[in-house]
Parts: structure tokens; sequence; C-alpha cells
């Protein structure tokens, strides 16, 4: 399965490693968002494998190959799962620390259950790296917060800013929690779980302030030390970067489609059909016992952070239906709080309930997880009525392997979704219908509901969750 970012995330990790061994260290800016460690994450693999094909073979695979890219794009995804994996162990130990063994391990079944989640950790794609830097920085702050007084524990200060700072490598998105950590920060005074009025004295001011510098401080160098066009042309890094935020804020194409009150509510509703009905059902019921949820300060943070990145998402033109996966720690976190106040009779209960809405979507989607849609609230196809179905190039791969066993000779035209299926496919491919094409692969989405063509009105095959094709591939006259 590809997404479809990845073969562009591949080809500028080849760039950025070309950059980074030639010295042309400006180069290493590739992309506004700006992806900084995946890149540096591929360029390992990369690295790697060319020198053990030097070692064994002639001819080093080059990505365009059909044959390599599928196992150097798994190697690659597999890298990413290691790096998520250790983030996500780390979680586990500082809930466990923060809050309760219970809540941690509550914490981590549900992410491990949480089918759409799942789907996107496994793409190669910033999105995932992104919100598990965040999320760890964050508890890292709420740790330091609670357990540490004075000039204590400082090394979790540092470490939250050095996690924060790969967070906004990946993706610039995460800028928008910095008012919740620097909220955190502030609020530190005793080291007691409630902040009382002596945060507002002259010395918590001045402490605060400090804090708030070596966080600051530790981000900027991080940010400096990692990214290496930082080094020759700041400035011009800057710029681009301050370019891209102001776009994703004011000045998105799909602004242009979700607009109106729907784009008000778009972070709403997506949510309902991405997570699981049950994750669903527990986080409402958080909501409404508000006061068992969060009954300390340190637990009312993780709706604070939810509450920021809420915000920020829906004034933003940007609305794509993976940024969700950004909140979803958080809404696990506030999830597990209230679930670890229940008794275990109905922990249990509910988690059976969840094991089998997993089977569910194990049975339908697998395993291509990323395409889940809420069987609760009407699955694919609902999703498709109200026009916010999207297609990220699942799929595609699957069309192109059926095609590949047609033989290489058929011309293939691939209207949308282009780089999902051409880095699989072994035969011709079109950018244009033309008179020699044989093939048409194309795919649903919020903006293709239906898809007709005259030229090629035979369906021979489609693809995608089961009983609900989204993929299909035309035959034509």
């Amino acid at each position: 399965m590809s997404n479809s970012d990845a073969a562009r995330w591949h080809r500028r990790s080849e760039r950025f490693l070309t950059a980074v061994k030639s010295g042309e260290l400006k180069d290493t800016y590739q992309h506004y968002q700006p992806g900084v460690t995946l890149m540096w994450l591929n360029a390992l693999v990369k690295q790697s494998a060319f020198t053990a094909q030097l070692r064994y073979t002639n001819e080093p695979k080059t990505l365009e190959n059909a044959d390599y890219f599928p196992v150097i794009h798994g190697i690659s995804k597999a890298a990413i799962v290691v790096v998520l994996g250790i983030l996500f162990f780390i979680q586990l130990i500082l809930i466990n620390r923060i809050f309760s063994h219970k809540t941690s391990l509550i914490y981590g079944l549900l992410l491990v259950l949480e089918p759409y989640l799942i789907g996107i950790d496994r793409w190669f794609h910033l999105t995932s790296l992104e919100t598990y830097f965040l999320f760890t920085s964050f508890l890292c702050l709420v740790y330091w917060y609670k357990k540490f007084t004075g000039n204590s524990g400082k090394k979790y200060l540092f470490l939250a800013a050095v996690l924060f700072a790969l967070a906004v490598l990946s993706k610039l998105t995460s800028l928008s929690a910095l008012p919740t950590l620097l909220l955190i920060i502030l609020f530190r005074n005793t080291g007691t779980d409630r902040p009382d009025k002596s945060i507002f004295k002259k010395e918590c001011i001045i402490i605060a302030a400090k804090n708030v510098s070596i966080f600051t401080g530790v981000f900027l160098v991080t940010l400096f030390i990692v990214f290496p066009a930082f080094w020759v042309g700041p400035v011009n890094v800057i710029t681009k970067l301050y370019d891209a935020v102001v776009g994703a804020v004011s000045d998105d194409i799909r602004g242009d489609y979700f607009y109106g009150v729907f784009s008000m509510f778009y972070y709403f509703i997506i949510p309902a059909f991405k997570l699981s009905p049950i994750t669903l059902i527990v986080f409402t019921a958080s909501l409404i016992f508000f006061k068992r949820t969060f009954s300390s300060v340190p637990r009312l943070f993780s709706v604070v952070l939810l509450a920021n990145l809420l915000i920020v998402l829906t004034v933003s033109d940007k609305k794509i239906d993976r940024y969700i996966i950004i909140m979803f720690p958080s809404i696990l976190l506030i999830c597990s709080l209230f679930f670890s106040s229940l008794n275990r009779k109905l922990i249990t209960g509910v988690f059976l309930a969840h094991l089998l809405v997993f089977l569910y979507a194990y049975l339908t989607y697998y395993p291509v997880f990323s395409a889940f849609y809420s069987p609760a609230l009407g699955g694919t196809k609902k999703a498709m009525d109200l026009g916010i179905y999207e297609n990220s190039g699942e799929y595609f791969s699957d069309a192109a392997f059926y095609l590949n066993g047609l033989g290489r000779d058929k011309y293939v035209y691939i209207p949308n979704n282009f780089e999902s299926f051409s880095y699989y496919y072994k035969g011709n491919i079109q950018r244009d219908l033309g008179e020699t094409t044989d093939y048409i692969v194309a795919s649903l989405d919020f903006d293709r509901r239906n898809i007709e063509y005259v030229q090629c009105p035979v369906m021979e095959k489609s693809f995608g969750p089961k009983n609900t094709p989204v993929v299909f591939i035309f035959k034509c006259k």
C-alpha cells in the first residue's frame, strides 16, 4: 500500500541525502512542511540500501524499478514504525508516572486498537512522526510540571523542547500547540498538583521567564542543528516556512470546496467518522462527566491541548482528513483518564466492544486501515454521500499489481493519484487519455462521487473496502 505523497517524499529524501553528501546544504530544504525528520530517517535507509546493493550487485536499483520500489518502501515504513514504537513506549512510561499504571495501560490498549491511527502510522508520511513527537513533548512538560519543584527535573524541560523541535521539523502544524506548552511552563510554580496565586508573584514570574527562555533556546538550537539548510541560509528558510504557514491558514485550495458553516465543523465531523465508535462514545462520556475526568490541573492540560489543536485546524483553510491524527493521542488520553475511574467489569465490557469494532475493521479494511470509516455512521458509503470521503492513494497499488499480470504492453491512463500507481506498474503510463489507451485507473473522492468514461465504458476490476469499491479499472474500446 502506498499513500499519495509517498513517492514524493522518497525523492525528496534522495535529494536531501545528495545535498548532505555534496555539501550543498541549502538544498536540504525540500518542502515547506518541512519533513526534515522523515528525510533524515529515510536518508539513512537509502544510504544503507545503496551500500548493500553496491556490495552484492553491480547495478543498484532505483525508485523507478517497480520490483525494487515496494521493497525499499516497505523498509522505509518499517523504520518509521520503529521510531513511533519508541516514542509510544516513552509515552506509556510518562503517563504511568503522571497519572497511574491503569491509565497508561488503558491508553496503550486504546491506541493499538484504533484502526485509522494504525493505518496512518503505516504510511510513509510526516503525520504520525509529527503527532508522536508532539505528544511525547507535551507529556514531558506535564511530568515536569507535576513531579518536580524549583530547578529539579530540568532534563524533562530540555527533552520537551528537543521533541517539540523534532515535531515542528516533521510538520509545521505542530507549532499550533505552542500556546499549550507555554501555558504548562508558565503555570509551573511550586510543583504542586494545582497552581495557586503565587504564580503571579514577581519571583515566580522571573522563574517562569527563565524556563520559557530555556525551552525556547533548546528548541531553536535543535532546529538549527537538525536542519542543515539553517546553517547556510536561515533567513531564506524562515521566510519560506512563514509563507507556508500563512498560506495554510488563508490560501489553500480546499478552502474553496469545504467552505461556510461546513468548514467550521469539518474537524468535528471527520473525527466522528474516523474514530472507533467505542472511542467516540467513551470520549463523549468523558466530557459529560467533566469533573470526574479532569479532577486536577495535569488532567486539564490534555483537554487544553485538544482544544488548542482543534481551534487552529478549524480556522485554517486546509481541510484534510488525516490532519485529525494530531488530536488522537489527546482524545485517547482523555478517554483513558475517564476509563480509569470506572469499575473493572464496565472497563472489560467496553474493551470487548472495542475488540469487536477492531475485528470489523480488520475484516473490512485490512491491510488498508487508513481507509477506515466508522460503521456506526454508515462507513465508507455514507462518507461518500456526504462528500467527505478521501482517497489518499489507497488501493492503487492493488490495481497496478493486477494490471502487471496482463503484460507490459498495455497503456494505462491515470487521471488522479498518479504516483500511487506509477511506482508499482511495469507497463506504459499515460498522463492524458488517447486513442492508444487500453485501461483507465480512477478513484472516487470528495470531488469525484461518480466516474464515467465514454471511451472506456467497461469496468473490469474494482478495489476497496469489503462491499464498497473505491478504485476502478476501466477497459477501453
